[in-house]
């Protein structure tokens, strides 16, 4: 209605009945091919966007794997730790990498092999955690020449965000104590 279209108008660009469109946009169908959403979708003005998520075990990266693993050998026997901890959001699909906790201190940690889009990647993570109600961010990422580069490019950004450097969180996390602040660490 919103596209000025009937239901016979949008059968005529899709190819098929007004009848079977009738029934697609009530929701009376259980499976509909998802090429026919993305005909019915363009035939009114839509574009039809889609995401995956990832399902199955928690971490295949095998990258990412080993610089968690490097990272859990630098922090205090104090600290639960969790892999692929879940957001408290009901129907929410993300998790951080790791969730450490100590008492009523929950640090998230999210891991970074890769550095593509600084500003989208740390954007994620602090919405990550303003959402979850952690208290603190660890931007744990792989010491690469192309990491350092991208880090580098965007410094500005990382220190208006993340106050605390490499050495002084972990030098606080393998103590079993809060860093002071979000951090920024290079392993």
């Amino acid at each position: 209605m919103r596209a000025g279209l009937r239901q016979v108008d949008v059968a005529l660009a899709v190819g098929t009945s007004d009848t079977r469109v009738g029934v697609i946009e009530a929701g009376k169908l259980t499976s509909v091919p998802l090429l026919d959403i993305a005909r019915h979708a363009a035939a009114v003005g839509l574009r039809l966007h889609a995401r995956f998520y990832p399902a199955g075990p928690p971490i295949r990266d095998a990258a990412q794997v080993a610089l968690l693993d490097r990272f859990r050998g630098r922090l205090s026997g104090d600290w639960l730790i969790k892999l692929e901890a879940p957001l408290p959001i009901q129907g929410d699909q993300r998790a951080w990498d790791m969730l450490l906790r100590a008492g009523r201190q929950t640090i998230g940690i999210e891991a970074v092999t890769r550095l593509r889009d600084v500003q989208a990647q740390v954007r994620a993570a602090q919405l990550k955690r303003r959402e979850s109600g952690t208290q603190r961010l660890v931007l744990l990422v792989a010491a690469t020449h192309a990491n350092r580069r991208a880090l580098s490019a965007a410094e500005a950004l990382m220190r208006a965000g993340f106050t605390i450097g490499t050495r002084t969180a972990l030098t606080a996390l393998a103590a079993g104590r809060d860093p002071g602040g979000d951090a920024l660490v290079l392993l």
